[in-house]
């Protein structure tokens, strides 16, 4: 049973641990003559993770610290000892801490408050913590990181952490003591932890020498290895090079790899025996440029990133092909690959972190075509050594030929060591992951989403109002959407990633090759806007990049929503006489009444988003009123002179689809001149749209020219004035003459 105290952090006094010499080991690849590259000509900076005791400022008081005694390393040794070989090396054993609000202090923040605990074991040499069922409230947070080493931080883990899982993993640090920091905005309760488990990584074997003052070799590795930074030609080899430091205390070695497209997608290969499950992937650190940087100088500690997806995995060669999630550093490069498997005698060189130490490069050949990592043995091939070896830690390195520096396969196995320089090791063979283990089709090119092709401005993703999930921007490869927004309509969009895997932007323009409308490049999880368009187009570009590394994913939400025309109840009519009127229903909502059986002829069961007008008559006959041409299904109703109708008001004419206007509508009805209608203009459907009203009032009675009801000699008067015009026609012919004074006085006296 582990013993616990809580108290105040003390000095912790690391014990270097005798070093333990074991195998080295790796696996096979194959060939698409991808070629090896490099990420030389981008500048941004690796982000700067802050702590939450950092972004609030408090990281100057100690927090309490759940302290427990060293536990029984001899043990971890003898199971070291006696694990099947290949095996990744294991460095640290995860410890169960039972953690409880108690544990830890509540510190009053803006905003909230944090409550703050470290965990720390009595000589341990290093240190990680491990959180499971984790789920965070809205607007809760929760960090990880080593108090005295400022920018050891996680990202911001919010929800059910990065994977949606509920696992979190904090990096692995050369120290002693990790804390946890977790936020709670205020006016939330809370009665318990946010998560169910926290593990402790205890470190008995020192693989951080660099990084901690007067420390020892490493632990493990022997000292017959060359440094790299002597070989030039190796430089881009080197710079994909990685130390992975994974699950509760693990190392292999791995390496980016090219795709054919050259599309910088973040792959690492290593050996299935070291990482073969999605949560080791997601668990996994990579340590880059950890090696020395002047041929004979000492090692600097390089780069250290957290965090990958499982892409795939093969068991037959013993290869793994991982996808890192964080923001690549400046410097990385990519290692090319062949799906050949060479002859032998090919001379062959190697880089890998022995026993987790500093990047070395061995030189040997290939001198068998079977090795016995596993069966069958032509699965995979023998190297031996003329310059340098491998170690335990060096499994799943790469395997170069020295012609074209392609990688062929990956370490597993083997017996070389600095104490067995005339040791063989097995490298499984990459071509059979390749060719028959589903590599090809990942390796041709990263995956994207199923809105491309969409990198150009003119190639822009038409889309409509909704989410869009699964999304996938590339450095190499840009995303643009068209988002339909209405002039004088607002879109809000809502872009959700997580920005510690690559600086996701946008912006908004109104046309290609326009000016930038509005730029949003924040530095945060997340990012949401709205903005009205004033552009004069119905529809907006977006444009979605990346500020820093290769690739992301994300997905996007965004909505639309127009200010309601002034005249969309009957309250606020607009006022119009015969003419024709420019219509829009954008932003309108459905009025009262609803339409009444009166329309049930008209094939008009109801009618949405609406807008309404005040039509005044110039004449006694007939006023007509059309919608031809609009561009979305229109409907008309027509209500009697008087206040707003109710349900039980005179529906004087409806109409759907008019005839000769195909979707849109036509109405005709009897009017008195002087006297006020209502045209009520929406749709059958809840839609909404443009065009354009044409109202027009023709006389049943022409030779009423006053439109007193009558004819008269007030109506013979006007049409005398109008000789020779067309102002006093009766007859229809365009002309004022004698055949329309005896129109008129066939019509003398009252109107029909």
């Amino acid at each position: 049973m582990q013993s616990f105290t809580r108290h105040a952090p003390h000095a912790i006094v690391p014990t270097l641990l005798t070093a333990f010499a074991f195998a080295g080991g790796g696996r096979p690849i194959a060939e698409l003559s991808a070629n090896s590259h490099a990420l030389k000509d981008v500048h941004w900076e690796m982000p700067s993770h802050a702590s939450l005791s950092r972004q609030f400022g408090i990281d100057h008081v100690i927090a309490p610290t759940v302290q427990f005694g060293a536990p029984d390393i001899g043990t971890f040794v003898m199971e070291d000892e006696a694990t099947p070989q290949p095996a990744p090396v294991r460095f640290a054993v995860p410890i169960n801490i039972p953690l409880s609000l108690g544990d830890g202090q509540w510190v009053e923040v803006v905003g909230g408050r944090v409550w703050r605990v470290a965990i720390a074991g009595d000589d341990s040499l290093c240190s990680r913590i491990h959180l499971s069922g984790l789920a965070l409230g809205a607007g809760e947070r929760l960090t990880m990181h080593t108090p005295s080493r400022e920018g050891t931080a996680t990202d911001t883990y919010e929800g059910y952490g990065e994977f949606g899982t509920g696992e979190a993993w904090s990096m692995f640090t050369p120290e002693a003591r990790a804390q946890i920091d977790w936020f709670v905005p205020s006016g939330v309760a809370v009665k318990s932890l946010p998560f169910s488990g926290a593990e402790y990584s205890y470190g008995y074997r020192d693989v951080f020498p660099v990084e901690r003052a007067g420390g020892g070799d490493g632990g493990i590795a022997g000292n017959c290895h060359n440094q790299p930074i002597c070989y030039t030609a190796w430089s881009v080899e080197s710079g994909a090079t990685a130390r992975l430091l994974f699950g509760g205390g693990f190392l292999c070695s791995g390496q980016f790899n090219a795709t054919t497209a050259l599309d910088e997608t973040p792959y690492v290969s290593t050996a299935n025996h070291c990482i073969s499950t999605q949560t080791d992937a997601n668990s996994c650190q990579f340590n880059l440029f950890y090696r020395a940087n002047t041929c004979g100088g000492a090692a600097a500690a390089g780069t250290t990133i957290t965090g990958a997806d499982l892409t795939l995995t093969w068991l037959a060669s013993d290869c793994s092909l991982l996808m890192v999630r964080p923001t690549l550093p400046t410097g990385t490069a990519w290692a090319g690959w062949t799906n050949a498997n060479p002859a032998l005698n090919t001379a062959s060189t190697g880089l890998h972190h022995p026993g987790g130490a500093p990047q070395a490069i061995s030189f040997g050949v290939k001198n068998a075509s079977s090795f016995n990592c596993g069966s069958p043995t032509g699965n995979w091939n023998s190297l031996s050594w003329n310059n340098g070896i491998t170690e335990g830690g060096s499994s799943g390195s790469a395997i170069y030929r020295d012609s074209d520096h392609k990688m062929y396969g990956v370490l597993t196995c083997g017996a070389s060591s600095c104490s067995n320089l005339a040791g063989d090791d097995g490298y499984g063979r990459w071509d059979i992951a390749v060719n028959s283990g589903g590599f090809a089709a990942k390796l041709a090119a990263g995956l994207d989403d199923t809105q491309e092709q969409n990198d150009t401005c003119a190639t822009a993703k038409a889309l409509t109002a909704g989410t869009y999930t699964a999304l996938v921007v590339k450095r190499l490869d840009e995303d643009w959407y068209s988002l339909p927004v209405p002039n004088g309509s607002t879109v809000t969009v809502s872009m959700t990633f997580t920005h510690a895997n690559g600086d996701v932007d946008a912006q908004i323009f109104g046309t290609c090759g326009g000016a930038v409308l509005l730029d949003r490049a924040a530095n945060t999880n997340n990012e949401s806007f709205t903005y009205t368009n004033t552009s004069g187009s119905s529809s907006l570009l977006m444009r979605v990049y990346l500020g820093a590394d290769t690739r992301n994913d994300y997905s996007l939400t965004f909505s639309v929503s127009s200010p309601a025309p002034s005249n969309d109840n009957c309250v606020t009519a607009t006022s119009v006489v015969a003419g024709a009127y420019a219509l829009s229903t954008v932003g309108a909502t459905t009025s009262t009444p609803a339409v009444n059986s009166a329309c049930d002829g008209s094939a008009i069961s109801a009618i949405y988003n609406d807008v309404w007008y005040a039509f005044t008559a110039t004449c006694n006959g007939t006023a007509t009123a059309t919608t031809c041409g609009a561009s979305f299904d229109s409907a008309l109703v027509v209500y009697a002179a008087g206040a707003c109708p109710t349900t039980s008001s005179t529906i004087l004419a409806c109409n759907n689809n008019g005839a000769g206007c195909g979707s849109a509508s036509a109405v005709s009805w009897s009017v008195t001149n002087g006297s006020t209608y209502l045209v009520r203009v929406g749709a059958a459907a809840a839609t909404t749209g443009t065009g354009s009203l044409v109202l027009a009032c023709a006389v049943n009675c022409p030779a009423d020219k006053d439109g007193t009801g009558y004819v008269d000699g007030a109506d013979l008067t006007i049409l005398l004035n109008g000789w020779g015009s067309a102002s006093g026609d009766v007859d229809g012919n365009g002309s004022t003459d004698a055949s329309d004074i005896a129109a008129m006085l066939n019509a003398w006296g009252a109107c029909p």
